[in-house]
């Protein structure tokens, strides 16, 4: 007891003293997909948006999951989808270079901040895809602003959490975040090297992908996760009235694929596609399945 009471006063020495380290990445090291964004005001909030593709037909709207950014999590698919058509990526709030999320919000909320910056690009409607929150963040679009959107496609996602499960993941959200604080280590570079070695991402771009998370504040990443927690669209993702396709990956083990059937199964005449031997991390490493299968799904 006593060298571990030594090692935390140390540690917590360290944490406050010392410099913040940064892993170590090793060469050669690049930036996958240099897209340069822009931003906009969503009433005092400037949001940073990225833009592919022509300027023709009905625009794509991608937004990316806990934890990412605009191109964390699109940046492989978005390159095939962009040859036909115009997509919009969005940093949602507290992710990448929006402005933070420290203080709660709601999925609602962040769905209304979305609208706002289509809204400031003079975009009506568009089609959807939503991956892991992103999926929630496109339920909560599509049932607050109906005629914004075309058709929805919702990946690697859920409709609510029950009691058990949503009380587990936040105390575990409660940890995490007081780990981060101490430690200043935490889901960046969890997240980076879950990726390595799954082999979603290249070891060439993993500085990339460490950057990316590292730059979400620490109580911005827990208030999305708290957020994703209370979301529930139960009572009404059955009446959306758009079509929707959910797609599965039934090696999901973040999101167990029988909430996602069961989403699926909320939304009636919903497509499912399951996308085989796939993961959460689907969009990394199977990229090109998903890109035909959405692109096929918002061609019609």
């Amino acid at each position: 007891m006593k060298w571990l009471r030594l090692g935390l006063i140390g540690a917590v020495l360290w944490r406050v003293f010392g410099p913040r380290l940064q892993p170590e990445f090793q060469p050669p090291q690049e930036h996958p997909l240099r897209v340069p964004g822009h931003t906009v005001f969503v009433g005092d909030d400037e949001y940073l948006v990225r833009e592919m593709g022509p300027d023709k037909g009905v625009p794509l709207l991608l937004i990316h999951g806990l934890a990412g950014s605009s191109l964390t999590e699109w940046f492989q698919v978005a390159p095939k989808l962009a040859v036909e058509r115009r997509l919009i990526m969005v940093d949602n709030k507290g992710h990448g270079l929006s402005p933070k999320g420290d203080a709660r919000y709601e999925i609602e909320e962040a769905a209304d901040d979305i609208v706002g910056v289509l809204d400031a690009l003079g975009v009506g409607q568009v089609d959807v895809a939503g991956y892991s929150m992103g999926g929630l963040i496109a339920q909560a679009l599509a049932h607050r602003h109906p005629g914004r959107v075309r058709r929805l496609a919702l990946l690697a996602t859920f409709a609510t959490h029950s009691e058990g499960e949503r009380w587990l993941r936040r105390v575990g959200t409660v940890v995490a975040r007081g780990w981060e604080r101490v430690m200043g280590v935490g889901t960046p570079e969890v997240r980076s090297g879950y990726l390595i070695v799954r082999h979603a991402v290249e070891p060439r771009h993993a500085r990339w992908v460490w950057q990316e998370t590292a730059r979400r504040d620490i109580e911005s990443g827990a208030q999305a996760t708290f957020a994703l927690l209370r979301f529930d669209s139960t009572e009404w993702v059955g009446k959306l009235g758009m079509p929707t396709l959910v797609m599965v990956p039934p090696r999901d083990f973040l999101v167990p694929p029988r909430w996602q059937y069961e989403l699926a199964a909320m939304i009636p005449d919903s497509e499912v596609a399951e996308v085989k031997g796939a993961g959460h991390e689907m969009v990394w490493t199977h990229a090109d399945e998903i890109a035909d299968k959405l692109r096929d799904f918002f061609s019609r």
